[in-house]
């Protein structure tokens, strides 16, 4: 327990299991149906989720029940920044085609064209040497007879 003395002299007793570190009242900005978003465009969008450290953890997690439980957000791609891993790219439930095309204009791959990367196809190269037969020589005896 936390004891605070207030500018009036009274003692406020503040107990620290009531304080909330993480802020789990806090409501999504989710942008229009008419645009993607990635985790980074999102957290800039919602300030107000990042917790007193600066992580993002709450905001993730949201947005993983809002994939995996609620079915309101859809991943629709990718975007390769060059290192590390790829970006993933969201949009809001019923996607638009509107969406997919903009998202498609702005360099993102989208699932659908993931699935369509040839990958490298090694095929085993098997030399065929033509046959050669044998040539038999005849065995030629030898030995002499004498009578």
């Amino acid at each position: 327990m936390l004891n605070h003395i207030s500018s009036q002299g009274e003692t406020i007793i503040m107990d620290k299991k009531t304080e909330r570190k993480n802020k789990t009242n806090q409501v999504i900005v989710w942008p229009s149906h008419n645009e993607y978003f990635t985790i980074d465009s999102l957290v800039e969008n919602n300030k107000h989720m990042l917790t007193s450290s600066g992580s993002d953890i709450t905001l993730r997690v949201r947005l993983s029940d809002a994939i995996t439980k609620k079915k309101t957000v859809a991943a629709i791609g990718t975007r390769n920044c060059g290192k590390g891993r790829p970006k993933l790219a969201f949009a809001l439930t019923p996607i638009n085609q509107t969406v997919l095309d903009k998202a498609k204009t702005d360099g993102i791959m989208l699932i659908d064209d993931t699935k369509l990367v040839p990958i490298m196809e090694i095929r085993p190269v098997v030399l065929v040497e033509p046959e050669v037969n044998p040539v038999v020589n005849p065995v030629v005896n030898t030995q002499r007879i004498t009578v």
